[in-house]
């Protein structure tokens, strides 16, 4: 018996069932889309710190020899020549050279280094020494902190 007030005509199952899967395709493949894209760029972050993790822990120097002398370079001057040698599998890279005593404290970066211009990269198996004029006083225990380019730092004390 059809109603002579209510034409309108209803949508199929089969039309309704295909909307429904268009959109829960579309849905579905923006998710993984953007899942994919969020997984490359953490992968591509952790990569990086693991690089950077792994290099630090290869990264192995001694502060070999620390001279107190009064001709570094410039005569006349005070200066501290360290001896860094790298046993490492890695080059390094000094970058910062901090000596303090009692009395003062002094930070140094490449461009103080001497002999100048100072080439800061020391190969595996290799050795360099670093010169720095440092107004040294006689009979205080002196502080050497030698810094690379990873963040590795190493100190050793010195008196004269």
């Amino acid at each position: 018996m059809v109603f002579p007030g209510n034409r309108r005509r209803a949508l199929s199952t089969v039309v309704t069932t295909a909307i429904l899967l268009s959109f829960v395709a579309m849905i579905g493949t923006s998710v993984v889309a953007w899942s994919n894209t969020n997984s490359r760029a953490f992968e591509s972050i952790l990569v990086t710190s693991a690089s950077d993790s792994l290099n630090k822990i290869n990264e192995m120097l001694i502060i070999e020899n620390v001279v107190l002398q009064s001709k570094c370079i410039l005569l006349g001057y005070n200066g501290v020549n360290t001896t860094v040698t790298n046993t490492g599998t890695v080059g390094i890279n000094v970058t910062q050279i901090k000596i303090s005593d009692s009395t003062q404290t002094a930070t140094y970066t490449k461009s103080d280094f001497r002999p100048s211009p100072y080439n800061p990269a020391i190969m595996p198996q290799s050795s360099k020494s670093i010169c720095v004029v440092y107004p040294w006083q006689t009979g205080y225990l002196t502080t050497v902190q030698v810094t690379t380019a990873r963040g590795t730092v190493l100190t050793t004390q010195v008196i004269k």
